[in-house]
């Protein structure tokens, strides 16, 4: 079961290209930063860079499309 503060990591990871552009520079101490303990951080060292880039460009690409 994952906690708030990781699912909202995680949704920040999804919206925020600065923070995930830090993210993926620093994985450890971005999520270390935020407050994550060690069980978390070792799940997201191991997250799939190139999905998460494609899952981020696919939501923003939506949210365009719901404000038009």
């Amino acid at each position: 079961m994952s906690s708030p503060a990781f699912e909202g990591f995680l949704a920040r990871l999804y919206v925020d290209a600065a923070f995930r552009a830090r993210f993926l520079r620093d994985p450890e101490g971005t999520a270390r930063d935020a407050g994550l303990g060690a069980a978390d951080r070792a799940a997201l060292k191991a997250i799939d860079r190139v999905g998460l880039e494609m899952a981020a460009k696919s939501y923003e690409l939506k949210r365009t499309k719901t404000r038009r």
